[in-house]
């Protein structure tokens, strides 16, 4: 046990000047002024900071203590300047025109597809000035007393609600008494929702419904009829309380922040939580969160079609590995409070996120020793996740001698322990992955052991392993009446097909006229590429098939060699594809692919593969072929981390370890 010992240096006293008795008596002066305050330290910080604008912030503080005494308020009004300066507003002549041209665009147009054109234009016209004349400024340096104390009384009367009456103090603070949610420019977002959002959801109560419930009106925020998402909005600043107000097409965070200060508008308490990266795919998310009376959050999201409380897990590719809330007071628990100088990752540097992951998730500490020393003077270590590129760091933890313990993690995910600098990120030791059970296991390659990789496939299927478990029960048949009555099974699938071209050797039987491709009863028959073969050539004919009206999802698509599309057919109790030869025909070769996302092996691309030992290291490059789609790999390192890149073309590429001769995506 270290021993902390407190050494009192002995000075000697010497006769003071007079000119040193008076500066005595000023530091005590001001040492008694600074005490004898009414307000707090964290307030008088902000006065300080405030310049000339703290006349304004002091109207408001003198106005609850002394001019109409309200302790509460008092408080509220402290909480809110204490944590001003780190909240922004921004300025820009380009980009409040370009928010004007985007009101009167949403005021004519509901088209999905004139939306997303016409927001591009915009984007191209202004872009450039945007850039050029955007600045931020301090809340500290440009609020006003009539606003705060405007919005100050509007957050109380918002409390009495019946949405918000369980709320202690300090969560009041947090979800109702916030003037704002981004670095909008500052106004009267009340009075712009009242006008033109909440009327909106009232059109769609259902009639005669009298009470209301937080839920029931949060449904009706996140299925908004203008829930349009778009990728273009993450280039731009934060839209204008009044352009959400009416916003008719956005991303994920316009929409979180248009969801916010509706409910907050109605009294109810709504947060905006978020993962700074997704653990199994590229990218994070913010999404919001409905605060119930046991304190637990119901997830939402803009359109995201599933019941409150289910809005992470609905998708299935996406898994958090921390859930941080998005809060407008500075947490003393977070990492740019703590750093003090210490260069920290863009992913944490929020000083107003807390971390919620217990409140969604069973979570599981880990303590990690790390290989080599922090760098520098560097004080803390972290825990990164792969986004398909890079590690990215999504959890910070104290270093006590080369250790550091990680509270709260979601499970079932692989982290990369390491340091961070102004380089980046450093891994600086070995990943490991935290079981459903809390159990950790340490991923290393063994250069003793080699083991054989037989590789279909370079992302998680995640998002396609519906399409592969619909094919369960399909049948491949070939028949000489074009009604099937005759039908010979060539073959079943009886077990769920990987996400990958699956080929399908036959013994030559009979010749026949037509063949299809029969899906299981009452499913979709979805499909995204079907090819026969005899004696190495590939069979043509005429495309036949369960009639579909919908070009999109074609029969053709099934035979264009596009995995990317798909023949689809809803509302069939029959749901069939195939083919009409010139001539009778045997077949000894089936090629399918289940409705695909194109991360699958393709003929004549190139890969390369990568273990994990420190840094990526190349275990050769391969060409994919028709003979197998299939990539086979000997000599490899078993039981590390694994990563295969397609040199060809795209981005989705994900890590995985190989277990009983299967890839297992991270």
């Amino acid at each position: 046990m270290k021993t902390l010992i407190t050494m009192r240096r002995r000075t000697k006293l010497s006769t003071r000047t007079s000119f040193g008795k008076r500066v005595g008596i000023l530091l005590l002066n001001a040492t008694w002024l600074l005490a004898c305050s009414p307000w707090s330290a964290e307030t008088q910080q902000a006065l300080k900071l405030a310049g000339e604008n703290r006349v304004e912030l002091e109207k408001v503080l003198h106005h609850y203590k002394e001019f109409h005494p309200d302790p509460l308020k008092l408080r509220a009004a402290e909480f809110l300047i204490s944590n001003m300066d780190v909240h922004y507003s921004y300025s820009s002549k380009t980009w409040d025109e370009f928010q004007m041209e985007l009101a009167e665009l949403y005021a004519r147009e509901d088209s999905y597809a004139v939306l997303e054109q016409s927001l591009e234009r915009l984007y191209d016209k202004y872009a450039f000035g945007l850039a050029g004349d955007l600045t931020y400024t301090s809340d500290l340096k440009t609020v006003s007393s009539d606003f705060l104390i405007h919005n100050i009384e509007a957050a109380f009367e918002s409390w009495r609600s019946p949405y918000a009456d369980h709320l202690s103090f300090e969560d009041f603070c947090e979800y109702l008494l916030p003037y704002r949610v981004g670095t909008e420019p500052l106004s009267d977002w009340r009075k712009a929702f009242n006008e033109h959002f909440i009327p909106l959801l009232h059109q769609r109560l259902p009639e005669g419904e009298n009470v209301v419930s937080a839920e029931d009106y949060c449904n009706l925020i996140k299925t908004y009829p203008h829930g349009n998402l778009s990728l273009i909005g993450g280039r731009l600043p934060d839209y204008s309380a009044q352009l959400l107000s009416v916003m008719r097409m956005g991303n994920c965070k316009h929409y979180c922040a248009q969801a916010l200060l509706a409910a907050r508008t109605l009294g109810i308490p709504v947060s905006i939580d978020f993962t700074p990266q997704w653990a199994t795919r590229s990218m994070g998310h913010e999404w919001n969160a409905l605060i119930q009376r046991d304190g637990k959050p119901l997830s939402f999201g803009i359109g995201d079609g599933c019941e409150l409380g289910e809005h992470i897990e609905f998708i299935p590719d996406r898994v958090p590995p921390k859930v941080y809330r998005q809060t407008f007071s500075k947490q003393k628990e977070s990492l740019a409070v703590l750093a003090k100088g210490e260069a920290i990752p863009p992913s944490l540097a929020s000083p107003c996120m807390k971390d919620v992951t217990h409140e969604y998730y069973d979570c599981a500490d880990v303590s990690v020793t790390f290989d080599v020393k922090a760098p520098g003077e560097n004080k803390f270590a972290y825990l990164a996740v792969f986004d398909n590129a890079n590690w990215v760091p999504v959890c910070w933890a104290r270093t006590d001698d080369n250790t550091a313990l990680f509270e709260n993690l979601n499970k079932d995910i692989l982290y990369m322990p390491g340091y961070y600098n102004e380089d980046g990120f450093m891994p600086a030791a070995l990943p490991f992955i935290l079981d459903d059970s809390g159990n950790i296991r340490r991923v290393k390659p063994n250069p003793e052991r080699t083991q054989t990789l037989v590789l279909s496939r370079k992302y998680q299927n995640g998002l396609v392993d519906g399409n592969c478990k619909e094919m369960l029960g399909g049948r491949f048949q070939a028949a000489n009446r074009p009604d099937f009555s005759d039908a010979f099974d060539l073959a079943e699938i009886k077990e769920k097909p990987e996400a990958s071209y699956q080929i399908v050797d036959l013994d030559a039987v009979g010749a026949y006229r037509y063949f299809r491709y029969l899906a299981r009863p009452n499913s979709l028959g979805t499909i995204a590429e079907l090819e026969v073969h005899y004696e190495g050539d590939k069979l043509r004919g005429k495309i036949i098939g369960t009639e579909q009206t919908i070009p999109n999802f074609a029969p053709e698509h099934a035979f264009d060699g596009d995995p990317l599309t798909n023949f689809i057919k809803w509302g069939s109790e029959e749901v069939w594809i195939g083919l009409e030869f010139e001539r009778p025909s045997q077949i000894d070769k089936i090629v399918y692919l289940p409705g695909n996302d194109d991360n699958c092996i393709r003929d004549g691309e190139l890969y390369e593969l990568f273990y994990w030992n420190n840094q990526w290291i190349s275990l050769g490059k391969q060409k994919g072929s028709s003979e197998t789609y299939k990539l086979s790999y000997d000599e490899v390192p078993a039981g590390g981390l694994y990563l295969l890149r397609n040199r060809t073309k795209g981005t989705e590429e994900r890590i995985f370890t190989y277990e009983n001769e299967r890839q297992l995506w991270w």
